[in-house]
């Protein structure tokens, strides 16, 4: 008869009195006594290792379980390490960034979904926040973003599409700005968002598999190159339940130091 290992019950769940979990146990006390936020840095696998006087593969173990009850997360990187975590995905105000790559600096996989990409003409407020005309035409793009194997964001992308022709017929389920910047030669130089709370209607609720009226995010965002030219009209929807809005603010010198 197969035995379950050492660590585990015949269930799958870590045995409690294993050595994993009993560091597993340490760890979230370290998270409690620290009072760490989702988000803080609790530091390198290394590190811990040393701190916690343990192999770090007993480390790795004890981070798996701590990692699926989501009180953790690991990233690779230089700016990598064991972060406190609550299952939430940071979204950064601060840099204009592709999902992919905020999504996987974050520990998890990205998918992304094509849902509709056609040649239109804009809707009022694109036009406006392209500095069109009204007979312009323009790519939309919507796509829908999972992180960790779970929805996360409803994407709509507006582009003029004489800035980017043939844009269609390119692979359209990375990252958009890194597409627009080595193909078309886009340079973002900077991005202007306003971010809301709103509920989810019928048609985003079946898209993104969440019941009807749950809370969601709404981004308006409107992308310029460094002749301050609009180079793209966002409109996206973020789970609530799984997006942390992240900032970060300069002091009252910001001008002084940009000029320099």
């Amino acid at each position: 008869m197969l035995q379950p290992p050492a660590d585990e019950t015949p269930g799958g769940a870590p045995d409690p009195g294993s050595a994993a979990e009993v560091l597993a146990a340490r760890l979230r006390r370290l998270i409690s006594q620290q009072r760490l936020r989702p988000g803080e840095r609790i530091g390198s696998e290394r590190g811990l290792a040393e701190q916690l006087e343990v192999p770090r593969s007993l480390l790795r173990q004890a981070l798996q379980h701590l990692e699926s009850e989501h009180l953790v997360r690991r990233s690779l990187g230089r700016t990598g390490g064991v972060f406190a975590d609550d299952g939430k995905i940071q979204r950064h105000l601060n840099t204009v960034q592709g999902v992919p790559d905020m999504v996987r600096q974050q520990g998890y996989s990205v998918q992304t979904r094509v849902i509709r990409a056609v040649l239109s003409t804009p809707f009022p407020e694109e036009q406006r926040a392209l500095q069109l005309q009204e007979d312009s035409a323009v790519y939309r793009i919507v796509r829908l973003r999972l992180a960790g194997g779970v929805t996360w964001s409803l994407d709509t992308s507006v582009l003029p599409a004489r800035r980017y022709p043939g844009l269609l017929s390119q692979d359209l389920t990375g990252s958009l700005y890194l597409l627009l910047t080595s193909r078309y030669g886009l340079s973002v130089d900077r991005a202007e968002e306003t971010v809301e709370a709103t509920s989810s209607d019928t048609e985003q609720s079946r898209t993104l598999g969440i019941p009807e009226g749950s809370g969601l995010l709404e981004v308006h965002r409107v992308t310029f190159d460094p002749d301050d030219a609009p180079a793209e009209y966002a409109h996206d929807f973020f789970r609530a339940d799984r997006t942390r809005i992240h900032t970060q603010k300069v002091g009252t010198n910001w001008m002084r130091t940009r000029r320099g």
